[in-house]
């Protein structure tokens, strides 16, 4: 038996981790006498650099994978672990430490998006940016377990002012937790009233997601208050997701992105950028908060597009003529 054999420093290293797979597979498994016997190893998956990983990718091995928040939100192992003590952990582990510690989900930092661009600063007043949009991504389930539920304030900066550039891209608030829907709803209302009357914040859903719970979500919390806020419903065709917000994050590498620097330690915040840094193509971190970036950042940069475009009038090129 093999318990916990990889750590940290073996895994940055190919070489060694491949040197003690071979001792695993020679030295050790070839003890087995004539009357054969069982092969068993455990650890967590800490890296896909690592010699777990290499013993579960041979076609000849049985794999069992347990992860301490199982698939319907409730821990493996209730007896040791209450749901609410590995909530606490991952809030002071931090996401991609939890995920690989705990859920066998190895995070390769700066595949996509890299620690060093997450810079933060103080924001402008609501009526210093030229464009505000509150994005909203509140998944499918309506559940407090395993989907979490984005919703995000991002700015653009208008032209002409001292302490920021127009071509900055502003995160101002963030909503990122394993909750109901109606929680969300719940924040987006509150951060609704607490914005100034100077301040236009075009808010959107993927419509997709503009269904009759999410709506009567909306309504109810708006009779409640007297006031309903609009909500406009995301009709593009999006393409696949990774590419989407692959595509976005050189504006992170440019240092066109900043975040409030009064949320640095917000749990919410933390948890957006946490996500974003954990981005990669097949991981199964979860994406929801990067999602609701480029969904966001998408608008902004749309209405600068159209701000932008000046119509031509004239006759069209006879057919067949070079453009």
């Amino acid at each position: 038996m093999v318990d916990d054999l990889d750590d940290d420093e073996m895994c940055r290293s190919e070489a060694r981790v491949r040197e003690m797979t071979r001792w695993v597979k020679e030295a050790l498994f070839g003890c087995f006498g004539g009357k054969e016997g069982r092969f068993i190893m455990v650890g967590n998956l800490i890296s896909k650099n690592s010699v777990l990983q290499r013993i579960i990718d041979s076609d000849t091995v049985w794999t069992s994978t347990v992860y301490a928040i199982q698939p319907d939100g409730t821990p493996a192992w209730p007896e040791c672990y209450t749901l609410e003590m590995l909530r606490s952990r991952e809030q002071f582990m931090g996401y991609r430490s939890f995920q690989k510690e705990y859920m066998h989900n190895p995070v390769t930092e700066g595949a996509v998006f890299q620690e060093r661009w997450i810079q933060f600063k103080r924001m402008l007043r609501p009526r210093h940016y030229e464009s505000l949009v509150l994005y909203i991504d509140p998944s499918f389930k309506d559940s407090t377990k395993n989907d979490y539920k984005a919703a995000k304030l991002w700015g653009r900066p208008r032209p002409g002012l001292k302490s920021a550039k127009p071509t900055e891209l502003h995160c101002l608030r963030a909503f990122v937790r394993q909750c109901s829907v109606g929680e969300l709803v719940r924040w987006v209302y509150d951060l609704w009233a607490s914005l100034p009357e100077d301040a236009a914040v075009a808010v959107y859903m993927e419509a997709n997601f503009m269904q009759d719970t999410i709506l009567d979500e909306f309504e109810r919390e708006g009779a409640q208050r007297g006031y309903i806020v609009p909500v406009m419903p995301d009709r593009r065709k999006k393409p696949d997701k990774f590419a989407r917000i692959e595509a976005v994050s050189p504006l992170w590498e440019r240092g066109l992105v900043w975040y409030n620097e009064k949320l640095r330690n917000d749990t919410d915040m933390r948890t957006g950028i946490e996500q974003t840094l954990a981005f990669e193509r097949g991981s199964r971190a979860h994406d929801d908060g990067p999602d609701a970036d480029e969904g966001a950042i998408y608008k902004l940069q749309k209405q600068v597009r159209e701000e932008h475009f000046t119509p031509r009038m004239g006759l069209r090129e006879p057919p067949g003529q070079a453009w």
